[in-house]
């Protein structure tokens, strides 16, 4: 027996270079994605605060045009669904991370050709080094609505297709899936942590749009892995057995998309072992993309000066994410539902107040801002755990509790775990625009009033560090308050760590078993993991 073969057992030859074209696609794509999305938010950041036009309202625009770029992901979303039907699948994910690598050619394109500097000067204001605007290419800033919202679309397909293509790989088998969702799932956060590191030295080596340069090869790469995939081809066909156009595949799509929201919202709102994953697991995703995506970038440049240490924080951030979904799997026969890990990420956003609590007493005494940002990648490694650990248990008890027929959905049926995924996700998009809007009005009042301060290193901290104490403290507290109580919402949360929820598909189950052979409590844990 060879060693892949060891590490791989169970999988025959083929599902073995599926699974090591795969596997080494994903992360490159992962490495990519990191880069990209990273100088894509830092360039945002600092062209919309440094623009005179833009630069009075610059938190609130960001805000907007982040809430368009996810509505466009879902739409990419749906556009997917009719695609992976009708074309191989792992040529669908090829071309869309191609589309996406394009896309990031035209903004080094657009900065070369408009007198952009490779080389990311640094100017002295307030006591903090900060990027000079005078090295930034000559283009409007609204250019990057178009290209990001493009990038939206081909970013909502990939991301769709990632989390089907498995079964493509490796087919129906329960045991080969977990072994190759665990698998890939780890070694995927360890590439998101090394693309975050990576993006913020390439930031501060050649400045905000330059630092893309290494996202086309590794999305190249990422793309020629997923055409050297083996996978089978389905169409989609009618109930009269006709197969559907292009557009009016995209338009049924749509409207089963949207026929799955309402009745999502049924299933949520009809039983208690449902509505509490409104707070649960919507709020938690919630807090943690406004922590990446809000808190990281706002604060490093209000506070820190320079938005690319966001990308410092957000490595510890990956890195915490991995280690969470590590625990849920090492302890999984010992917590048997996902009410405890929901609460330990519900305790751990109160861990925020330390973001702005440290920062005046750390940085008026000599730390600086880029060893702060350090600091804060550690604080955010925790408060990450707390949310891998309770996302991924609510996926795997989600997926146990409905029942998903994947043959019906091309038929226009929509299933109870997609139609309460969609809900879930449709659900955050408009929770997160409106938190990143109305925050980024907040923030835009005193980011004006820092830029006002000349001269005075500690009025500028502490002018620039207020709004933190009501974003990262106040309000990630009153969310942690808001989950915790949804936690006791299900039948049976009331104890800390609840052997089975009343109410759960699979209680009645575990009764006879454990009436007929005596089964132990673990067989409830084996149970939801086997269907993970």
């Amino acid at each position: 027996m060879s060693q892949i073969e060891r590490l791989l057992p169970g999988f025959d030859a083929n599902e073995r270079r599926n699974l090591a074209f795969y596997t080494f696609g994903i992360m490159c794509y992962k490495l990519g994605l990191e880069s990209a999305l990273g100088a894509l938010k830092s360039t945002m950041t600092e062209r919309f605060n440094s623009n005179p036009s833009t630069s009075a309202s610059a938190f609130a625009t960001i805000g907007i045009l982040e809430g368009l770029n996810q509505l466009m992901q879902t739409l990419g979303a749906i556009a997917a669904a009719p695609l992976i039907f009708r074309f191989k699948t792992p040529r669908v994910l090829a071309n869309a991370i191609l589309v996406f690598a394009i896309l990031t050619v035209v903004f080094l394109i657009l900065e070369a050709s408009t007198g952009g500097k490779v080389v990311s000067y640094m100017i002295n204001k307030n006591g903090k080094s900060v990027p000079d605007p005078s090295t930034y290419g000559n283009w409007s800033p609204y250019v990057i609505f178009p290209l990001f919202l493009i990038i939206g679309v081909a970013y909502g397909v990939t991301e769709l297709i990632r989390r089907v293509i498995p079964r493509d790989i490796v087919g129906g088998d329960v045991e080969k899936l977990k072994k190759m969702d665990s698998s890939v799932h780890m070694l995927y956060e360890i590439a998101g942590t090394g693309g975050a590191f990576l993006s913020a030295f390439m930031i501060q080596k050649i400045g905000h749009v330059y630092a893309m340069c290494l996202v086309p090869p590794f999305f190249f790469i990422s793309a020629f892995c997923m055409y050297k995939l083996h996978s089978p081809e389905r169409n989609i066909v009618s109930a009269a057995g006709k197969k559907r156009s292009a557009i009016a595949a995209v338009v049924h799509y749509a409207g089963v998309y949207f026929s799955s929201i309402i009745t999502g919202a049924r299933i949520i709102f009809s039983s208690r072992r449902f509505f509490w994953l409104i707070p649960g697991y919507t709020l938690g995703l919630v807090f943690h993309r406004y922590l990446e995506g809000g808190v990281a970038p706002n604060f490093s440049k209000i506070v820190l000066g320079d938005s690319s240490y966001s990308q410092i924080m957000n490595g510890g951030s990956n890195f915490g994410e991995f280690l969470g979904a590590l625990f849920v799997f090492v302890f999984n026969t010992q917590v048997k539902t996902p009410i405890p890990w929901v609460r330990w990420d519900a305790v751990a956003l109160n861990l925020a107040w330390l973001i702005p609590g440290l920062a005046y007493p750390l940085l008026t005494t000599g730390i600086s801002p880029l060893g702060y940002a350090w600091i804060m990648a550690a604080l955010f490694m925790f408060i990450s755990m707390g949310w891998s650990a309770g996302d991924v248990s609510l996926a795997a008890y989600v997926q146990s509790q409905l029942k998903h027929n994947d043959e019906e959905e091309p038929e226009g049926e929509v299933s109870p775990l997609g139609a309460v995924m969609a809900f879930l996700y449709s659900t955050n998009i408009l929770f997160y625009f409106c938190l990143n809007f109305g925050l980024g009005k907040y923030l835009d009042v005193f980011s004006n009033r820092v830029k006002a301060i000349t001269n005075d290193k500690n009025l500028a901290y502490q002018t620039g560090i207020e709004p933190f104490f009501m974003i990262s403290g106040v309000l990630f507290s009153v969310g942690c308050v808001v989950i915790i109580a949804g936690t006791f919402i299900p039948k049976g949360a009331f104890a800390w760590n609840p052997v089975i929820l009343a109410g759960d598909e699979h209680e009645d189950e575990e009764k006879s078993k454990r009436d007929e052979a005596g089964a132990n409590a673990n067989e409830t844990s084996n149970f939801l993991m086997s269907k993970s």
